[in-house]
C-alpha cells in the first residue's frame, strides 16, 4: 500500500473546518456510493475510512501529529504507513489470502444488472408471451480482447505486486479491521498498461458499455414485484465471471380491474334503485377478452357498496394455472333525482316498499328544515361557510378550529 493521504482523498487540507470536511464527504459518498456506481466500491470505502479519522477532533489531532501509523497503539518501529498496514494486513497473492472465493461472489454480486419491466394485468393474467427489456450492460471490449492493450506491453502492477488485490482498513476506537479489495490501479489483474500503449477504445480498461435486449416470459399468474433472473447477462468485471441480470416485474394500475394477490375487485360498477330492487343483467369484458354477464333475480335486493363474489375468475395461480382466485365486485346503487315522481305515484310506491317506524311528533320539539350542503368554499349564510369549523389538516382528516377557553 502506497503512501496514504486522508485529506487529498476528502479534497479538503489541513486548515479545513469540520464543516467544509463533511460538505466534500457527503459529496464525494453520493458519487461514489456502490448503490449508483457499483464499480466504485473500493473508492467508496477509502473515502469513508478517510472520513471516519478526520471528523473525529481526537483522531485528527493524533493523525496530523504521527500520521496513520499514530492512530494504532504500538505502531513505533515502523517506517512509513505502507509498512505498518502491510505488518498488521499480510494478505497474500490473487485468490489465496483471505477469501478468494468470496471475493469473486462479491465481485459476481456487483457485476449485478437490476432493471424494471413493466406488464399489464392481462398480460399476468394470460401469460404465455414474452416482453422485451433494453439495458446497457460492460463487455470486454473487441478491440484490445478485454487486455486494456497488447498483450507484449504488459506490465506487473506496483500497487499490488500483481496479485490483484490490495488491503483496506477501517478503524474501530483503537483497534483496526482489515478486509481485501480489488485493486484500484489495475482493476484486479494484476498488471498494467503504460499510459501512451493503452487501448483507445476502452481507455485501458478493458471494458466498454454495450445495449443489450433480453426477451422476458411472462408466466400466466406471475405476482407483481417478481424477481426474473437472467444468469450470466449482466456485467462482466475486469477479473471473474459476468454478472446476472434480474427483471423485476412491476404490474400496471388497470382502469377496471384492481388486483390482490391471486382475487380481483371490479370496480365501479353502477346500478340503479330499480335495478337494486328489481334486479338486473350487467354485462363486462373479462382480462381474457371472454364477455361474462352478471343476472341477480328480482327481489334479491343489492345494497350500496354491497360486495358479492364471482368464485374462480379472479387471477390464476402461478404454480397450477387451471385454478383461479375469486372475483369481487362491489357496487355503486345510484338513488333518482329529487321529484321523480309525482305525489300520487309516490304514495303507490309507498304501498310496495317497507312501511316507516310509527312517529309522534312532541309537543315541546322545534320542526327545523334540512338543506343540501353547499359546496366546500362557497358561502351558506354563516362565516366561512358550512365548513369553516372543520378544515381538512394535512393529512385530509377534519379537525375543530381551536376554542379559546375563559375561565371566571
Amino acid at each position: 500500500m502506497e503512501s496514504v493521504e486522508l485529506y487529498e482523498i476528502l479534497g479538503v487540507n489541513k486548515n479545513s473546518t469540520d464543516a467544509e470536511i463533511k460538505k466534500n464527504y457527503r459529496k464525494l459518498a453520493k458519487e461514489f456510493h456502490p448503490d449508483k456506481n457499483p464499480e466504485a466500491g473500493d473508492k467508496f470505502k477509502e473515502i469513508s475510512f478517510a472520513y471516519e479519522i478526520l471528523s473525529d477532533p481526537e483522531k485528527r489531532k493524533i493523525y496530523d501529529r504521527y500520521g496513520l501509523k499514530g492512530l494504532q497503539e504500538g505502531s513505533d518501529g515502523f517506517g512509513d504507513a505502507s509498512e505498518f498496514f502491510s505488518h498488521w494486513f499480510p494478505f497474500s497473492g490473487g485468490a489465496g489470502g483471505s477469501g478468494g472465493g468470496e471475493a469473486n461472489s462479491r465481485a459476481r454480486q456487483t457485476a449485478q444488472v437490476v432493471v424494471k419491466l413493466e406488464v399489464t394485468l392481462e398480460e399476468l393474467y394470460n401469460g404465455n408471451v414474452s416482453k422485451p427489456v433494453e439495458y446497457k450492460r460492460t463487455s470486454y471490449c473487441a478491440a484490445c480482447e478485454g487486455e486494456g492493450g497488447p498483450k507484449m506491453t504488459l506490465e506487473q502492477c506496483k500497487a499490488c505486486n500483481g496479485t490483484g488485490r490490495t488491503a483496506n482498513y477501517s478503524f474501530m476506537g483503537a483497534f483496526v479491521n482489515a478486509f481485501e479489495s480489488t485493486c484500484p490501479s489495475c482493476y484486479g489483474r494484476g498488471n498494467t498498461i503504460p499510459e501512451g500503449l493503452r487501448c483507445t477504445t476502452c481507455a485501458g480498461s478493458g471494458l466498454v458499455e454495450e445495449e443489450v435486449t433480453q426477451e422476458v416470459p411472462i408466466e400466466k399468474g406471475a405476482p407483481n414485484m417478481l424477481k426474473v433472473l437472467f444468469q450470466a447477462a449482466g456485467n462482466q468485471p475486469q477479473v471473474g465471471e459476468r454478472g446476472d441480470l434480474i427483471v423485476v416485474l412491476v404490474q400496471a394500475e388497470h382502469p377496471v380491474f384492481i388486483r390482490r394477490l391471486n382475487d380481483l375487485y371490479l370496480r365501479d360498477i353502477h346500478i340503479n334503485l330499480t335495478q337494486a330492487l328489481c334486479g338486473f343483467v350487467h354485462c363486462f369484458q373479462h382480462l381474457d377478452e371472454r364477455t361474462l354477464c352478471i343476472t341477480n333475480k328480482p327481489g334479491d335486493v343489492i345494497k350500496h357498496g354491497e360486495l358479492r363474489v364471482i368464485t374462480g375468475e379472479g387471477m390464476p395461480l402461478r404454480n397450477n394455472p387451471f385454478e383461479r382466485g375469486d372475483l369481487f365486485v362491489e357496487f355503486n346503487v345510484d338513488f333518482p333525482d329529487d321529484n321523480f315522481a309525482s305525489i300520487d305515484q309516490m304514495h303507490l310506491l309507498e304501498t310496495l316498499l317497507p312501511p316507516r317506524e310509527p312517529f309522534v311528533m312532541p309537543e315541546d320539539a322545534e320542526e327545523v328544515v334540512l338543506m343540501d350542503v353547499p359546496p366546500y368554499g362557497e358561502g351558506s349564510g354563516h362565516a366561512g361557510g358550512a365548513h369553516s369549523a372543520y378544515d381538512d389538516d394535512d393529512d385530509g382528516h377534519p379537525h375543530v378550529d381551536s376554542v379559546q377557553c375563559h375561565t371566571a
